[in-house]
């Protein structure tokens, strides 16, 4: 009993200690990330394992296990000899990730024309009629936050993990090499126009109108290409 304990004991610390290892290795995923997305960590810019444990008060173990993470969804990219830097993508690569997005959208809502209920399908018009009601100052602040999530409820309505798991990489990505739009005397007529297509393409997946679909994601992936691409 007491053998049969202790190996209970033994195995029961290793859990705890692997489960708290993982923890760490999420929340230095998330803090790096974090720190990419809200530009504190930009495009090109190198980034230190040993300066990330100190800021957040850890080893480098759980650092570095996130940092591979990331590098293998693509948001770091690693040097040789020379370290790890926060991905920057060149004009041409920029071009190739929104026409991947548009063909992995696509698939998306045509998957979600198959297999969207009602519930799901007055989930995204409450969305959108959610964004649209904002304050013009709140629209321009939240915009990027609610068009992630749009695109991030298709995917999880298309019930595919692996669709989901490559639109959220993708969106991401979009995120870390997206131009700031602010300065634009576009960002008010991007903001609409990116809406009512977002609107026309949940009708057409409510009424399976496969072609209405195309069209309005195609224009979508345009105006990216014609804001995004300066």
């Amino acid at each position: 009993m007491i053998e049969g304990g202790v190996v209970f004991r033994v195995r029961g610390e290793r859990n705890i200690s692997l489960q708290s290892n993982t923890v760490l290795t999420e929340n230095a995923y998330e803090y790096i990330l974090n720190q990419i997305l809200d530009g504190r960590i930009k495009p090109g810019e190198r980034i230190r394992e040993d300066v990330i444990a100190e800021q957040m008060g850890t080893s480098r173990t759980p650092v570095r296990e996130a940092v591979n993470q990331l590098a293998q969804n693509g948001f770091i990219d690693y040097v040789k000899r020379k370290g790890l830097y926060c991905v920057q993508l060149s004009r041409q690569e920029l071009i190739d990730l929104l026409e991947l997005r548009q063909v992995l959208e696509e698939f998306c809502y045509i998957k979600c024309t198959e297999r969207a209920s009602k519930e799901d399908i007055k989930r995204m018009y409450d969305h959108i009629y959610a964004f649209q009601a904002l304050p013009r100052e709140e629209q321009i602040k939240l915009h990027t936050h609610y068009d992630v999530q749009f695109h991030l409820m298709a995917a999880d309505i298309s019930n595919s993990r692996r669709l989901i798991k490559y639109i959220n990489e993708i969106e991401t990505l979009a995120l870390i090499v997206r131009k700031n739009l602010k300065d634009s005397k576009r960002m008010e007529e991007v903001i609409d126009l990116s809406w009512i297509l977002h609107l026309n393409i949940v009708k057409a997946i409510e009424e399976k109108d496969i072609r209405t679909i195309k069209e309005n994601n195609d224009e979508h992936i345009k105006l990216m290409k014609d804001t995004q691409l300066l």
